[in-house]
C-alpha cells in the first residue's frame, strides 16, 4: 500500500482548502506572467490565436465524455497519475520517448493512468499515443483542472510520477493533501548539474546563480518525496555522495536495438540530432559547425554534415551552407539513422543521459562523442564509441571511423550491446515495477 500522506494532510479539510487556494492563485499568477511573456514576443493577435488553439478541446480527448474518469476510476484499478511539463511528443524529443514508454510499461504493469501536463497543451501526436493508451487527461482543454480532479479521484492515486523539478515543486504540496500516492520525483536530468556545467563552459554568474538555485529546490523535493528517479548510475552516485539518504532509483531511458544488416559501404553522411531550444544542443551545433567541421573539410573532403531536430527557420538560414543541410524537424528519424555513417554528439554541456547516443545506437549506427555526452551511458572508447574532448581530437576520430570499415563494423556490433544491457525494456519494466507500490 502507498505511504500515508505526511502530517496526516488528507484528514484536515481545512489544510487541504488552504493549500487548494495557495495553489490556484500560483497557477493564476503563473499563467499572468505567461501572458505577459507572450504579449511581449507574440503581440496581441500573435497571444489572442495562442489562446484560441490552448482552449480548443482536442478532437481525439473529447471523444470521451468530460470529465473522463480513468480506466476502473469508480472501481479498485490501480491509479497512477503522471505529471509533467509537457505530453509526451516522441518525433520531436529524447525526454518524450522515455516518457512515453515508462507510461507504455506501467499500462502493460497493469496500472490505470491519468496525464497531467503542466502547460495545458495537447498536440495532436501526444493526443493520439494518450488515447491508444486509455489515458485520462487533466488540466488540457475540456478536462478538469488538477486541483478538480483530486477532489473526486486523490484518495483513488496510490503513485504520483512528478517530473522535473521546475514542475514538482508546483504541485507537491497539492498532492500531499489529497492524495495518499507514493510520490516519485523523477528528475529526467539533473537540471543544476547541466546548468553548473553551462556556466563554467560561458563563465556566465548569471547561469551559475540559477544552478545554485535549482539545486536548492532539487535537493529539497528529494527529500520531500518518497523516492527519487535520475537516469544514470552516475547521477545516482553524485546524490549518494553529497549525502542523500533518500531511496535514489535508476530509471534511464528506454530502447529496444532494431537489428538490421549494416554496412559501411551503405553508408554516408554525418548526423546530428537534437532540438536547437535545448541550450546544450545549441552549443554543440555551433561548436560542430564553427570548430570541427573546418577540420573534416581537410581531412574528410566531401563529407556532408545533416542537422535534424527543430529550429527557427532564421538559425536554419544562418547554418545551412553545400556541406552543411539543415533538415529541422523531420516526421520520421529512421532513414538517417539507415543511412548515416556517424552520429555526433559534441556536447559540452548537459546531464543525464542522451537519447541520441541511445537511438543511434539501437539502429546499429557508431557513434563519435564528449566526454560529458557519454557520461551515464556505459561507453568504452575504442570498444562501443569513440570519445574525444578538443575540437582536432573529435574531428580526428570522426575521420578515422569514417573511412576504417573494421572499426565501424565493430562499434555498430557492440552498440547493439550496449543498448541490450542497460537500456532496454525488460530493464524497465523490472526497475518500474519495484519502484511503483505493491499490489
Amino acid at each position: 500500500m502507498p505511504s500515508p500522506a505526511p502530517d496526516s494532510a488528507m484528514t484536515s479539510p481545512p489544510h487541504r482548502f488552504l493549500i487548494r487556494q495557495r495553489w490556484r492563485l500560483a497557477r493564476s499568477l503563473a499563467l499572468a506572467a505567461g501572458l505577459l511573456r507572450s504579449l511581449v514576443q507574440r503581440g496581441i493577435g500573435g497571444t489572442m490565436q495562442a489562446i484560441g488553439r490552448r482552449m480548443q478541446p482536442h478532437p481525439v480527448a473529447s471523444t470521451k465524455p468530460a470529465p473522463v474518469p480513468p480506466r476502473n476510476a469508480s472501481g479498485s484499478g490501480r491509479l497512477l497519475l503522471f505529471i509533467d511539463l509537457a505530453t509526451p511528443t516522441p518525433s520531436r524529443d529524447s525526454g518524450s520517448v522515455r516518457a512515453h514508454r515508462i507510461l507504455q510499461l506501467a499500462h502493460e504493469l497493469g496500472w490505470s493512468l491519468a496525464f497531467m501536463p503542466d502547460n495545458g497543451q495537447l498536440p495532436d501526436e501526444s493526443a493520439r499515443l494518450l488515447h491508444a493508451l486509455d489515458i485520462e487527461l487533466v488540466g488540457t482543454p475540456g478536462q478538469p483542472r488538477l486541483d478538480r480532479w483530486l477532489q473526486h479521484h486523490g484518495h483513488r492515486v496510490e503513485a504520483v510520477f512528478l517530473c522535473r523539478h521546475q514542475v514538482a515543486r508546483r504541485h507537491l504540496q497539492l498532492l500531499r493533501a489529497f492524495t495518499p500516492a507514493r510520490i516519485i520525483f523523477d528528475t529526467v536530468d539533473l537540471h543544476h548539474v547541466r546548468l553548473e556545467r553551462a556556466a563554467q563552459l560561458h563563465d556566465d554568474a548569471t547561469l551559475l546563480k540559477q544552478a545554485r538555485q535549482a539545486r536548492a529546490e532539487e535537493f529539497q523535493l528529494i527529500a520531500e518525496t518518497d523516492a527519487t528517479v535520475v537516469v544514470s548510475h552516475a547521477e545516482r552516485e553524485y546524490l549518494q555522495q553529497a549525502g542523500v539518504a533518500q531511496p535514489v532509483v535508476v530509471l534511464s531511458n528506454i530502447h529496444d536495438v532494431v537489428v538490421a544488416e549494416r554496412h559501411i559501404e551503405n553508408t554516408a553522411g554525418l548526423l546530428f540530432v537534437g532540438g536547437y531550444q535545448h541550450h546544450p544542443n545549441r552549443e554543440a551545433i555551433a561548436w560542430l559547425v564553427q570548430d570541427i567541421m573546418p577540420l573534416l573539410r581537410k581531412s574528410v573532403p566531401g563529407v556532408v554534415l545533416h542537422l535534424v531536430g527543430e529550429m527557427p527557420q532564421a538559425d536554419v538560414a544562418r547554418l545551412a551552407a553545400p556541406d552543411i543541410i539543415v533538415h529541422g524537424h523531420v516526421p520520421a528519424i529512421e532513414p538517417f539513422l539507415r543511412d548515416s555513417r556517424i552520429n555526433l554528439a559534441p556536447l559540452r554541456s548537459g546531464a543525464g543521459v542522451k537519447g541520441k547516443i541511445n537511438q543511434a545506437m539501437s539502429h546499429g549506427l557508431p557513434v563519435v562523442a564528449t566526454s560529458i555526452a557519454a557520461e551515464g551511458m556505459f561507453l568504452r572508447h575504442g570498444e562501443n564509441a569513440l570519445i574525444a574532448d578538443s575540437a582536432e581530437a573529435f574531428a580526428a576520430e570522426v575521420a578515422r571511423l569514417h573511412d576504417d570499415p573494421a572499426l565501424w563494423q565493430q562499434l555498430s556490433l557492440n552498440g547493439y550491446r550496449n543498448i541490450e544491457e542497460h537500456f532496454s525494456s525488460n530493464l524497465a519494466r523490472r526497475t518500474l515495477a519495484a519502484l511503483l507500490p505493491p499490489d
